[in-house]
């Protein structure tokens, strides 16, 4: 068959190529320290215990340097709008941004799992070995000199600075790993927000890590040959100071380095969090909340210098709900509108007590200096801005995750009345998944509306649309059912022209109707809503890229993050 390009493989050489670096920085740390003179007499001291311990700080340092990165949310958009020209499969990656924050952050984990039980075991076998035969006491890490060495090696351990902020560091890190669990994200949301900001307590104790120097450092090996003159000290040789080892052992500290792994990440952090600061320091005004069935509000809002692309999404804060809590929120506007706007459905705590604070539910009338204030941060990109870069495009969309496509169907509205603009963008599927009829009430006026307006203009073949239901039928909806072949006019449930299926949707049929539909074009597919169908529809794009040809289509999975 040939090799084939995947927009996987570009994700699938990064990966490697950074397991590959992650792999280096171990060997060649750990053979750095199994193997070179300097350090033989404090393997006297602790065996091959050092080595395990600091092949693995090599790693921890090299991605924490990486980790802060993915999560430069500017640093990314502005990045994104430099990579219009780049192959869509690199392209890609910037939308993978939370997972290689995961890989990092993994890899981090792991490493310092090893890096802990290692100098465990170093601190036992330390006090263990005082006063034995093997190694000068100068060999000693400064400040434990077997005099002053307890016999207790937690003791020891938390006697020094290295022990304090490492355990500390510890505790960080699993307060951080256990509140990320997806359960913990998603329920208790603020106890995931919350922990993962220790990760300043994290790099300050990093920071202070090595400032106690522990690691002596033989500094005069050419004249001073340990192996040599260790070996005499342990076979009891009545001249174990005749040449080569009449020169006494000199050591010298091995100083901090991991500071300047990660100096230059955090520059670029502190600044993108400047300039997020000033982002959301700016007025926002609202101008007008609209309520919606099925318990959704809608919150339209202006600020100054504010220009958004189409899909892309924002953070809002609304501190008499919470002061520290920022949520994410894609809007539903166009970038040709005059105004931004985001749909929240009342689903929790946060978004419940927003409701009430808006006045959502109540018959009195407010102004918009009644409204509590409101700080947005953004806005950010997404893989929704790439669907005017391909001819063909399915946007797929289950429960709220439709909000996405709220934006891109309004600007393919606006767009299309331009006329001196010429779109590469020729057709649209546009596929909504929903439980039950409720979830399609706040979203319908917006579809009849288009479905209207491109009808009349002569446009009613570039929008196919197609709505499931799965579940949560009534009674009438089973006489729908019935009718559902033979009913003339719109649909009963939400009065489209086209009818709603029910059931799931089968996606390689669909995918293979697509397919043969546009032969030779490259067919973005964009989602947002739950992982389960996000990989069944990744899976079907690799499918059928398998089995692309002049003769069928070329499919491009990018999926909503945040």
């Amino acid at each position: 068959m040939g090799f084939r390009w995947s927009i996987d493989l570009p994700r699938y050489v990064l990966f490697g190529i950074w397991m590959f670096i992650n792999l280096a920085l171990v060997v060649i740390q750990f053979g750095l320290f199994q193997g070179d003179a300097r350090y033989f007499y404090m393997r006297v001291r602790t065996w091959e215990a050092l080595a395990f311990a600091r092949g693995p700080a090599l790693m921890i340092n090299f991605n924490t340097a990486l980790v802060l990165l993915p999560i430069c949310r500017n640093l990314i958009s502005f990045v994104r709008g430099c990579c219009n020209c780049a192959p869509r499969g690199i392209r890609v990656l910037l939308d993978k941004n939370l997972t290689f924050h995961q890989w990092f952050a993994w890899a981090i984990v792991v490493g310092s799992a090893v890096h802990t039980g290692a100098h465990w075991y170093n601190y036992e076998r330390f006090v263990s070995n005082i006063g034995a035969a093997g190694a000068p006491g100068a060999a000693n890490p400064p400040g434990l000199t077997d005099a002053s060495v307890s016999s207790d090696p937690v003791l020891v351990c938390f006697s020094t600075a290295a022990g304090i902020t490492g355990h500390i560091m510890v505790v960080v890190l699993f307060l951080m790993v256990t509140s990320s669990i997806e359960f913990i994200r998603r329920s208790y949301f603020e106890v995931f927000w919350y922990t993962h900001h220790l990760f300043v307590i994290y790099l300050i104790a990093l920071g202070f890590h090595q400032t106690q120097r522990l690691l002596p450092v033989q500094s005069n090996t050419a004249v001073h040959p340990p192996a040599v003159c260790s070996e005499r000290l342990v076979n009891n040789d009545p001249n174990p100071l005749l040449p080569p080892c009449d020169t006494p052992a000199t050591f010298s500290a091995s100083g901090p380095t991991s500071f300047y792994w990660f100096v230059v990440p955090l520059f670029i952090y502190i600044v993108e969090r400047a300039i997020r600061l000033a982002s959301y320091c700016m007025p926002v005004v609202v101008t007008k909340v609209v309520e919606h069935p099925s318990k959704v509000f809608e919150i339209q809002m202006k600020r100054r210098w504010f220009k958004p692309e189409v899909g892309q999404y924002i953070f809002i804060n609304i501190p008499a709900a919470s002061v520290l809590e920022w949520h994410p929120f894609t809007m539903t506007s166009a970038p040709e509108e005059d105004s931004f706007s985001v749909h929240i459905r009342i689903v929790g705590d946060w978004t419940d007590k927003v409701a009430k604070k808006i006045g959502i539910g109540s018959s009195d009338f407010r102004q918009s200096w009644q409204l509590p204030k409101i700080f947005v941060d953004g806005p950010f990109g997404t893989a929704s801005e790439d669907v005017f870069n391909f001819e063909v495009a399915m946007l797929c969309g289950a429960g709220i995750g439709i909000t996405p496509f709220a934006s891109v169907l309004k600007s393919v509205w606006y767009k299309l009345q331009d006329r001196s603009r010429s779109l590469k963008l020729k057709k649209v599927y546009f596929f909504w998944i929903a439980p039950d009829t409720s979830s399609f009430e706040w979203f319908q006026d917006l579809l009849q509306t288009l479905e209207g307006d491109m009808i009349s203009q002569g446009w009613g073949e570039f929008l196919e649309y197609h709505i499931y239901l799965t579940r949560g039928w009534s009674d009438k909806d089973a006489k729908v059912i019935m009718l559902h072949d033979t009913a003339d006019g719109g649909d009963a449930i939400t009065g489209l022209q086209q009818k709603t299926h029910f059931g799931r949707p089968q996606w390689e049929n669909i995918f293979d109707q697509v397919s043969v539909a546009h032969p030779g074009t490259d067919v973005g597919v964009l989602f947002c809503g739950p992982k389960v169908l996000s990989h069944t529809l990744h899976k079907n794009c690799n499918l059928f890229n398998k089995r692309a040809n002049t003769e069928r289509a070329r499919f491009f999975y990018n999926k909503e993050n945040f």
